[in-house]
């Protein structure tokens, strides 16, 4: 009958126990880095950048400006009596606004070489992607620095994630040609 007791009274400390205690995870997201193998990169390895860039820009600008002026004059006397009596007034007043807005997206992949590694092992990277459609040269260039541990397992870094990058992109071919202004237009716009 002891032993019945005793085995009650442990049953109900262990239930008070287990319930106080809470239950957390030995991994965290701290603690991931700590476990993570990077990769010993050397110059020539290659890193594929994922390009996902939005940019937005506006600007306004507001003037104005106004001038009056008044002169007055009685008619002449002795030698200059032909001279009449004249009134003038001027007013003058010029107000502007203006606005720009613009705004791109870029989305792409780009695979880029590790040129350089310096000092903080963090890698300078450089790259360039050509594609050809329809006669149409689409080419963009990629360059910065990223550091190792942005790299996921796949060999991939977001651009979003590359210091002192520099994106170009450009095309070439029919559709380039029409986005350009004719001879007659850049005429008119250097005279006027």
């Amino acid at each position: 009958m002891i032993t019945k007791k005793i085995l009650i009274l442990f049953s109900i400390i262990l239930v008070l126990v287990s319930s106080a205690v809470s239950a957390n995870s030995l991994w965290s997201d701290n603690s991931a880095n700590f476990y993570q193998d990077y990769p010993e990169y050397k110059i020539g390895d290659i890193i594929t950048v994922v390009i996902e860039e939005d940019a937005s820009a506006i600007q306004s600008a507001n003037t104005g400006t106004s001038q009056d002026s008044d002169y007055s004059s009685s008619g002449g006397t002795d030698f200059l009596d032909f001279l009449p009596f004249f009134d003038f007034s001027y007013s003058d007043s010029e107000s502007a606004d203006g606005s720009t807005q613009r705004s791109g997206t870029l989305e792409a992949d780009i695979t880029t070489k590790v040129v350089k590694i310096d000092d903080n092992n963090n890698l300078e990277i450089e790259g360039r992607k050509q594609v050809k459609i329809n006669g149409e040269t689409q080419t963009i260039l990629l360059s910065g620095v990223i550091r190792a541990e942005d790299v996921n397992f796949d060999n991939e870094i977001s651009s979003k994630r590359v210091a002192s990058a520099n994106v170009e992109y450009e095309g070439e071919g029919p559709v380039g040609d029409k986005q350009k202004s004719g001879l007659l237009t850049k005429f008119f716009n250097f005279v006027f």
